[in-house]
């Protein structure tokens, strides 16, 4: 949570957010790694004011902490891979 409040505090949330509807509730990421790039399987996100990290395994993105929200976690990193062509 002090993470969370250190990104916003600083005002240096890189990137435009990016809007992903799941299940027609809207959701709204940033992304806050400074560098992507191809091959990328980790990304570190701001989903709804919570840092979160995203790790691929396999092609399928998955919340790095949890198995909850599986299908979640893979169409928040498709909808990224697909705006930054990763």
């Amino acid at each position: 949570m002090e993470e969370t409040i250190d990104i916003l505090r600083s005002g240096e949330v890189p990137r435009q957010p990016l809007r992903i509807t799941f299940k027609g509730q809207d959701f709204q990421v940033r992304i806050l790694d400074d560098k992507l790039y191809k091959n990328l399987n980790e990304i570190t996100i701001l989903l709804d004011g919570i840092v979160q990290k995203l790790r691929k395994e396999r092609d399928r993105w998955y919340f790095e902490n949890t198995e909850d929200d599986m299908e979640f976690a893979n169409d928040i990193g498709r909808a990224i891979a697909l705006r930054y062509r990763l």
